[in-house]
């Protein structure tokens, strides 16, 4: 992931992955299926795809799953396996929010993306796609996901109003 920080009015996506593509509902599908490979959700793909075709935005990872970006652990191989299964260009992944508690408080992901938000000043839009119940002060840019149904395609439309 190479943030380039000169290209102006980005777009940017915080993306979830548990609750948000990786589905309760595909969890399940999975462990009937006892496959090895972490399947995603292919609803909640195919409407990540047309919120990034819609809107030209970058996506920038705040789900726990971020940790493994560092040593390309299995989640995140997981990751790139999934976008690659549906045809979403890999460079779209533009970076990961930063750490702030090594617990991985999900309390605290507005802070980790307000700090994220405080260093790439050149962002027009954005959007947060999350399961989580709340996003505080940058509630106006959140759309919340339930983790069984993940990225339906009425969360699809509502995100990509935020970024037009």
């Amino acid at each position: 992931m190479d943030y380039d920080s000169k290209e102006d009015n980005m777009k940017i996506i915080f993306l979830d992955i548990d609750g948000v593509l990786n589905t309760d509902r595909q969890i399940r599908m999975n462990n009937l299926e006892q496959i090895k490979d972490i399947k995603f959700d292919p609803i909640a793909m195919k409407n990540l795809k047309k919120i990034v075709e819609e809107s030209q935005a970058k996506i920038v990872i705040t789900s726990t799953w971020r940790v493994h970006h560092q040593d390309n652990g299995y989640l995140w191989r997981e990751l790139i396996r999934n976008f690659e299964m549906y045809n979403l260009d890999t460079n779209i992944l533009l970076d990961i929010t930063p750490v702030i508690d090594t617990n991985m408080k999900t309390e605290l992901r507005e802070k980790e993306i307000l700090d994220w938000l405080t260093k790439h000043k050149n962002i027009e839009k954005f959007v947060i796609l999350d399961d989580q119940w709340d996003m505080g002060r940058l509630n106006s840019h959140f759309v919340r996901c339930l983790s069984f149904r993940g990225l339906t395609n009425e969360n699809a439309e509502v995100a990509i109003l935020k970024l037009k």
